[in-house]
């Protein structure tokens, strides 16, 4: 991921800046790195908040990577609405990569304004939905993957990568959760 993304980081026109009709405008291109740069820390600090045996033995250090993690969100998830609009693609990937942009911003607050009133579960739960929309990246650039095999065109591939990254990130993480859930029932059933 680190590799792919420092080359929008080379030039004027590397990576996909070179096709934008906006690539000139200062906001855009503030917007562009913003979200590149502040998903990029997102992405490596992210894993970090779920080693539990980092966490017991250092407890702050989960807190301290925590507010790095959520800044990172915050500003990658709104810098990546603006640039959504003018993904390529056309309609269908602008609206996928919105919704992704608006439930990975959402899902945040919800996991601060649960932790903030000390509900450590919820707070595990909305944090890991929070970093399976933003391991999205990831899995559109496995997706993208597909464009090298012949036969397949790019465009369809990347409209499709702006729904499927997320929504297959999301359905895999709520079918976990789920199973977790049955099977703490489960166990507290069994003592009963």
């Amino acid at each position: 991921m680190l590799i792919m993304s420092l080359h929008f980081f080379g030039g004027e026109d590397s990576g996909i800046l070179r096709n934008k009709v906006v690539k000139d405008a200062a906001w855009y291109r503030l917007s562009f790195f913003t979200h590149i740069s502040f998903g990029l820390i997102a992405i490596l600090t992210g894993p970090f908040q779920f080693m539990s045996k980092l966490l017991e033995k250092w407890p702050k250090l989960h807190k301290r990577i925590g507010y790095v993690y959520c800044l990172a969100v915050v500003a990658a998830s709104t810098t990546g609405l603006v640039i959504a609009q003018f993904a390529m693609g056309g309609t269908v990937t602008k609206i996928g990569f919105s919704i992704l942009s608006i439930l990975w911003f959402g899902s945040q607050v919800v996991a601060l304004g649960k932790i903030f009133s000390k509900d450590v579960a919820a707070h595990k739960k909305w944090m890991t939905i929070n970093f399976a929309l933003t391991f999205s990246s990831i899995t559109q650039r496995t997706i993208l993957l597909f464009a090298f095999i012949p036969y397949f065109s790019f465009m369809p591939i990347y409209q499709l990568s702006s729904w499927l990254s997320w929504i297959f990130n999301l359905t895999l993480v709520l079918i976990v959760l789920g199973k977790k859930k049955e099977n703490k029932e489960a166990v507290l059933h069994a003592r009963r």
